[in-house]
């Protein structure tokens, strides 16, 4: 395996584990889905208004929906309730609640049946800002008491808020998503990361490395040529003109070369395209490569072995892995 495809074994990994772990942690966050978020900055605007701006606010989504308030000279909290409106002949109790802390009980949607039966009305909406007890949610579905509360109330009344503080609820939402997008985006790269030094550490090693031609002057100082029996197998001779007998002969000439040089035990062919090479000692990675630049210097003047690959069994000196084998191509 070359350089490039080790690359490529360990950049596919990563790339997948950059992918799967970003969307992971996004849909974990919600970074894509943020209307919750906008829904309770916006629910933060509604409790930081005044009663008046916040019942002004009510009234105008009540009207929309088709109710009309039943009297302007009435005052908020008269009765024991707030707004009193009309759709057609029936009438409705009205409750604004806009404080933060101001949590719906089951007592208070209570009272409010009490008074919707005192007043004689048809029925009674109840908007809050501060969350409903789930007592209070099952006890307003069974007196038939509409009770919108907490994030949900930002849903009903979002159309008649300012424009500008809608943008800002819009704001605060798409500044929490960019802060889970970027939460997701460094979990993404970390695992990215980890992905690709784990596959680079289980990559297989590179079968063979290329090495350049010796230039032409070098092969000046290569071994003689062989004897006068051997003249019409000249090294540059073209490996298509030669036949079997031939070439065999070529290679136990280059064998012979390879075993003539220093630090080499033994020498061997395996296939015909490997050459198996057994040095006396253990080498550093500078004497190693010094070595296979001669066994390639020996092996480069015969054509048809320029493709040729070597496996060195280089001496560890530890008794329980004496030999590591390693792979080399002289081009």
């Amino acid at each position: 395996m070359g350089s490039a495809s080790v690359l490529q074994y360990s950049l596919i990994p990563a790339l997948v584990a950059l992918l799967v772990v970003f969307f992971a942690v996004a849909w974990v966050l919600r970074a894509f889905r943020t209307e919750k978020d906008e829904a309770r900055a916006g629910i933060k605007l509604l409790c930081a208004m005044r009663w008046n701006e916040f019942s002004h606010l009510i009234t105008e989504t009540l009207k929309d929906r088709g109710m009309q308030p039943a009297s302007t000279d009435r005052a908020p909290g008269q009765d024991g309730f707030d707004l009193l409106f009309t759709r057609g002949k029936s009438r409705y109790l009205v409750q604004c609640m806009n404080g933060a802390t101001q949590h719906v009980s089951a007592q208070a949607i209570g009272n409010l049946h009490h008074l919707v039966q005192m007043q004689g009305a048809d029925g009674a909406i109840v908007a809050a800002c501060g969350n409903a007890d789930p007592a209070a949610l099952k006890l307003a579905r069974e007196r038939r008491i509409e009770l919108v509360a907490g994030t949900d109330l930002w849903d009903h009344v979002k159309p008649w808020v300012a424009h500008d503080q809608r943008e800002d609820a819009e704001d605060a939402a798409r500044a929490v998503r960019n802060k889970r997008l970027l939460i997701s985006a460094v979990a993404a790269l970390l695992a990215a990361i980890l992905a690709y030094a784990v596959a680079s550490a289980f990559a297989p090693p590179p079968a063979m490395e290329t090495r350049p031609a010796a230039p032409a002057a070098t092969r000046s100082t290569a071994p003689a040529a062989p004897p006068a029996a051997e003249n019409s197998l000249t090294p540059a001779a073209p490996a298509a003109a030669l036949n079997e007998e031939q070439l065999a002969s070529r290679r136990a000439l280059a064998l012979l070369e390879v075993r003539g040089l220093t630090r080499i035990e033994s020498a061997s062919w395996l296939p015909p395209s490997t050459l198996l090479i057994k040095p006396h000692d253990a080498l550093d990675d500078a004497e190693l490569a010094e070595l296979v630049k001669d066994i390639c210097l020996a092996v480069l003047q015969y054509e048809e072995l320029r493709y040729l690959r070597l496996q060195l069994d280089v001496p560890t000196g530890n008794p329980d892995h004496p030999v590591q084998v390693r792979w080399r191509q002289c081009r």
